[in-house]
């Protein structure tokens, strides 16, 4: 069972809660006008060509819709850009504005995530999902982002259109589209991926415009 997301010493972490990577990520970002265009489906190759040569950098563009319950749902969004690295064991998100301002960054080390904010505060925790949802409001899956980017599904299941394939993994709804010689252009998550009635929504994507 993950243990609740704890603060390094340097840097309690409110037992409150108050979020500031939320206000952050949801309240300064400025929406892209991308999310209905240039997602053409394309011809998938089978995911282990696709894998043929090890990718480990990843930069693009992303979206976030955190619906939450309540006698009216209150739905919030945010955008910006987004830096993937992963190798050696050793995983790092960073979040940056649609101006390419550092926003937050995330990193997955021996099984323990830290995530420090543009305003130097830096926390800890065992899961990154815990660490995220409980700084930011919402969580992000840092982990499996490499994984699912290389087009590694535990159960990949094709989906209608060309050059698609979707799963369902830890508790997410994914969906790999636009499939290139380095792996799938878009990546759309939803979470939970059975949804329960008065419990808060997610929904992620993620546009590669480059991966190395």
């Amino acid at each position: 069972m993950t243990r609740p997301a704890v603060a390094v010493p340097s840097r309690p972490l409110p037992a409150a809660a108050p979020r500031p990577g939320r206000r952050t990520l949801l309240a300064a970002l400025t929406a892209l006008p991308w999310l209905g265009s240039g997602c053409t489906s394309l011809p998938a190759p089978a995911p282990e060509a696709a894998a043929g040569t090890l990718i480990n950098d990843w930069s693009g563009r992303f979206a976030v819709t955190l619906s939450e319950p309540g006698p009216e749902v209150q739905t919030s969004y945010g955008s910006g850009r987004f830096l993937l690295h992963d190798s050696a064991g050793a995983t790092e998100l960073e979040l940056l504005s649609p101006l390419g301002q550092t926003l937050a960054t995330a990193s997955l080390r021996a099984g323990r995530a830290e995530l420090q904010t543009a305003e130097g505060q830096r926390y800890e925790a065992d899961s990154a999902e815990a660490l995220t949802e409980r700084v930011f409001g919402w969580r992000l899956p840092v982990g499996d982002l490499p994984r699912w980017l290389r087009g590694r599904l535990a159960a990949p299941v094709p989906g209608p259109a060309a050059g698609t394939l979707s799963g369902v993994e830890h508790g997410w709804t994914i969906r790999l589209e636009n499939w290139r010689a380095s792996g799938p252009g878009r990546l759309d998550l939803d979470w939970p991926a059975e949804p329960v009635p008065g419990t808060r929504r997610i929904n992620l994507k993620l546009i590669v415009d480059h991966a190395s």
